[in-house]
């Protein structure tokens, strides 16, 4: 009985080293398309940014926003009352 549980102890802990060194290995390979990817979302978000602030679009979402906000805190002062 015990050579069996020895055994399958054996085959678990090859598994899970095998499991963990080639998940390492995948993380490792991939580590520089994160970056690249984020970069690029960072300048599109900083084009998108600039170009909304050279339209006046800016002002306009954040009056937007300053109402409905407003508007939700009117609403909820009077049914809280």
């Amino acid at each position: 009985m015990s050579s069996t549980l020895l055994e399958q102890y054996i085959r678990l802990h090859t598994a899970i080293t095998h499991y963990a060194s080639d998940l390492r290995e995948r993380v490792s390979e991939e580590a520089g398309k994160t970056t690249v990817e984020w970069l690029v979302i960072m300048v599109g978000l900083t084009a998108l940014a600039t170009a909304l602030v050279g339209a006046g679009i800016w002002t306009q979402v954040a009056q937007g926003i300053a109402s409905a906000v407003g508007t939700l805190i009117s609403k909820t002062i009077g049914h809280a009352v």
